[in-house]
């Protein structure tokens, strides 16, 4: 009986792969870090893109666009929780660091 019930208690913590993001934080002029924690068996990239969209949606409340500019990761599969630290900017749509990398279609450079 005593296996049973360890069995269903791990079938349990396996099913809740949450991913636990924390507060946006404040780093500098329109500047901004998050964090993000794939807990149990979540995979580095599902991590990453979830604090991605994180990131995104939190700019989009301001009015403004994401753009990413540094990603750290840490963590083992299996064995420690997938970490994402990310930093990033929120900035107007015609900002020139925003649009600096954009590339312009063919008809507009005519």
């Amino acid at each position: 009986m005593k296996c049973t019930t360890w069995m269903m208690l791990a079938a349990s913590l396996t099913a809740r792969c949450v991913t636990i993001p924390s507060d946006v934080v404040p780093v500098d002029k329109d500047t901004y870090q998050l964090n993000m924690t794939g807990v149990g068996f979540a995979t580095q990239g599902n991590t990453n893109i979830k604090a991605l969209k994180a990131a995104n949606d939190y700019c989009t409340q301001l009015g403004k666009r994401m753009l990413a500019q540094h990603s750290a990761e840490n963590g083992v599969y299996g064995w420690s929780p997938r970490q994402d630290t990310l930093v990033l900017k929120c900035l107007d749509a015609n900002d020139p660091e925003y649009t600096a990398g954009k590339i312009e279609p063919e008809a507009a450079k005519n």
